[in-house]
């Protein structure tokens, strides 16, 4: 543990803060009146305790709503249910209230009168009773469950049009995997909190309450004892929660994780194996396996404490109850009968305390899982119709950067630094470097999913940039690295997007720029065949075709290949590229690739290290001029000219 000194609008607090690196991450809630009024957090760090490379960390944060008020307008449409549920859950408990009177009046009257008519009375009362316990129960789940499920339904709903408008900053932030967990774990373990607590919220506290007071009217010595043990059980109750609500706010930050390193582990199973990683990914996923583990079973061992103290305590007021009532029986203040009734009221109360205990462990998941899933909801929306500075092109120019600076949340340097060059309407650009020089982060500044830190980034059409930020990815049509396919037909997946009616004829023109139209032909129903989720029942690079011939009928001015073209041959590849240049002669291409001969005929070539612009011109100039360039080339020459050999 590290021990720090924090201090909110000059008020000293002294905290236990976890370090394990240079990064403290405090989260406070500050009910401050003044909505807008801003927290200043700053931490002392205690260096006999710690090597920090700090010595103070200073956090400006904003009062945080109460995420709760905000998630009760989905109760909206559902009010009826909501409350239809607890009331037939209390005519439910009215009714359990009666059956210790009925069995006391049995055993005082009906047993030792041996009246038979009278016993098959109330044994008929009973069943009724029962009867009528078993419908208003099934009408107040029927209602309970139609307003939890419509309660989730909506914000499920809500949560991923929320998700779809995040911008990529917010969505790289939250991580794709805690995305996934918060729309269907975190928004169900919400559903079952909402159920448990509309059919146990009334019923519970009536029959704790009405027991004590029903026992009050048959014995007020004997009901002391059930005031302790209420004032007892709601004491450890209450510990227990507070003990086991942070435990599961860490476990669900670990099944994040899991999900996260699964999700990783399936996507590249190609390149675990070639890689031989297998063992060191199965080495990483059981050691936090097992740290899931660990504070599951801290969880578990805190939990399960609940049920034997809580046992622990009525039995000892069951033993105090029948001690008592045994000597106030002999003093003919107390008949047995009543005395039966008392035992039953008290395990009423017990059977609804061990529901109270099970409702809190459940309200506790669901106030954590309703704060995971608010964090989404206060993320900013991107806004795609705001407006965008108005700027016009100089002569021909498409594209136009300069000094472009662009550095990612929470990274130590810059992905791209200083970049600078000009496209002109109809030509080709290729980039190229190596692995983690910038490439794929380029082509997602030319998409604008991020906003650059410095310089200037600007893209035209019949000589002015674009109003808004939906207009300029309407005009940018990306293929990325991975090809993505959806479960449909060929004609689906090719209409994909698109505004504006097509005929068969621009498909066919789209899939013949492509080099796709031969295997679509040979497919059974052609333009119908079936897609199978991800593309499946297609190869690699047949993929890449079908998603190069999904973008070109966009018709956008400017084409961005982000290494799709890596699974094809050359010769394919080459018939594609010259394919563009002859049909799309206005649309300007950017081609990242890591093969040289792909990008021969490009009108510039833009060569990344680490960020960096290295170099920038035609591809016989880079060969005399840059020497990564060249040495990509000669790392690849010989094995491409073989290829080519073995195709011509």
């Amino acid at each position: 543990m590290l021990l720090g000194q924090i201090v909110i609008n000059n008020i000293l607090f002294e905290r236990n803060l976890v370090g394990e690196s240079d990064i403290v991450l405090l989260l406070f809630i500050w009910n401050s009146s003044n909505k807008n009024s801003p927290i200043k957090i700053i931490v002392s760090a205690n260096k006999s305790q710690r090597r920090l490379d700090y010595d103070k960390i200073e956090l400006v944060l904003c009062r945080k709503r109460d995420f709760m008020k905000d998630l009760l307008k989905y109760f909206k449409g559902y009010i009826k249910e909501s409350l239809l549920g607890p009331l037939f859950k209390l005519l439910e408990a009215s009714f359990e209230l009666l059956v210790p009177i009925l069995i006391a009046t049995i055993v005082d009257q009906t047993i030792p009168k041996k009246d038979s008519a009278h016993l098959y009375a109330m044994v008929f009362l009973l069943v009724v009773l029962a009867s009528f316990g078993v419908v208003v129960a099934i009408i107040a789940q029927y209602y309970s469950s139609k307003a939890a499920v419509g309660f989730t339904r909506q914000l499920t709903k809500d949560l991923y049009q929320k998700i779809m408008r995040l911008p990529k900053v917010s969505r790289d932030s939250l991580t794709t995997s805690s995305l996934v967990t918060r729309l269907t774990s975190d928004t169900y373990q919400i559903q079952t909190g909402i159920n448990q607590f509309l059919r146990l919220f009334l019923r519970a506290p009536i029959i704790v309450f009405g027991s004590i007071i029903m026992a009050f009217l048959i014995s007020p010595s004997i009901t002391v004892w059930f005031l302790l043990m209420v004032v007892i059980l709601t004491g450890i109750i209450y510990v227990m929660s507070r003990l086991v609500n942070p435990l599961y706010a860490k476990i669900r930050q670990i099944t994040d994780k899991i999900v996260n390193m699964t999700r990783q582990q399936l996507q590249g199973m190609r390149v675990i194996r070639a890689f031989g990683q297998t063992n060191k990914e199965i080495h990483e996923f059981r050691d936090t396996n097992e740290i899931y583990k660990t504070w599951q079973i801290k969880t578990g061992v805190w939990s399960s404490l609940i049920s034997p103290l809580t046992f622990l305590v009525v039995n000892s007021t069951l033993v105090m109850v029948i001690w008592h009532g045994n000597l106030v029986i002999g003093q003919d203040l107390l008949t047995q009968g009543k005395l039966v009734a008392l035992v039953n009221y008290l395990l009423q109360i017990l059977i609804e305390l061990l529901k109270l205990a099970m409702l809190v462990t459940s309200l506790n998941q669901s106030y954590i899982s309703a704060g995971r899933i608010q964090e989404v909801f206060e993320q900013e929306e991107e806004d795609v119709l705001a407006e965008l500075p108005i700027r016009h092109s100089v002569g021909t120019q498409s594209i136009s950067a300069e000094n472009v600076t662009f550095t990612y949340p929470q990274a130590a340097s810059p992905a791209l630094e200083n970049i600078s060059f000009d496209v002109l309407s109809g030509q080709t650009l290729g980039v190229i470097g190596g692995t983690g020089s910038g490439k794929s982060t380029l082509v997602q500044l030319l998409a604008h999913l991020y906003t650059i830190d410095t310089g200037q980034l600007a893209i035209f059409k019949n000589g002015r940039s674009p109003r808004n930020l939906e207009e300029w990815r309407t005009w940018m049509s990306l293929v990325p690295q991975k090809a993505e396919l959806f479960r449909g037909t060929i004609r689906s997946n090719l209409l994909l997007g698109l505004e504006y009616k097509v005929t068969d004829e621009q498909l066919w023109w789209a899939l013949d720029i492509a080099q796709a139209s031969d295997f679509v032909q040979e497919k059974e129903g052609q333009l119908d065949a079936v897609v199978e989720a991800f593309g499946r029942n297609f190869s690699g690079g047949q993929r890449q075709r079908l998603t190069i011939a999904r973008a070109i009928l966009q018709k956008a001015p400017f084409l961005v290949l982000d290494d799709s073209t890596s699974a094809l041959d050359y010769l394919t590849e080459a018939k594609l590229l010259q394919a563009i240049k002859e049909q799309l002669k206005n649309t300007s291409l950017i081609l990242i690739s890591q093969r040289t001969n792909s990008l021969r005929a490009a009108d510039q070539i833009l060569v990344l290290d680490k960020g960096r612009q290295v170099a920038l011109g035609k591809h016989e100039d880079l060969l005399q001029t840059s020497a990564i360039y060249r040495e990509i080339h000669l790392s690849q020459h010989s094995k491409e000219e073989e290829h080519e050999n073995e195709v011509f």
